[in-house]
């Protein structure tokens, strides 16, 4: 996971994300092995809803670099970001 896909303040919670994941796989490899598919089918939820989580903060990433660039562009074009936020 690369720590440049996510906003500074997002960070954190992706990193709990991504360590809940790696904990969910293992359990659910031993609930499987254990023939203990009703827990299992919880980890695995448990997986999609902290990837989803994932995803989430990189969109969030993804729009605010698009903001930058946006902003970035104006700049140079000469906008006066002021009269463009009102």
């Amino acid at each position: 996971m690369n720590r440049l896909d996510f906003r500074i303040q997002d960070w954190p919670a992706a990193e709990r994300e991504y360590n809940c994941i790696d904990s969910l796989q293992k359990e659910l490899t031993i609930c499987i092995e254990r023939n203990n598919f009703a827990t299992a089918e919880l980890c695995a939820e448990d997986i999609i809803s902290s990837i989803k989580e994932i995803r989430r903060m990189q969109k969030a990433k993804q729009e605010h670099d698009r903001l930058v660039e946006m902003v970035e562009m104006m700049k140079r074009e000469g906008i006066n970001l002021s009269v463009v936020a009102r």
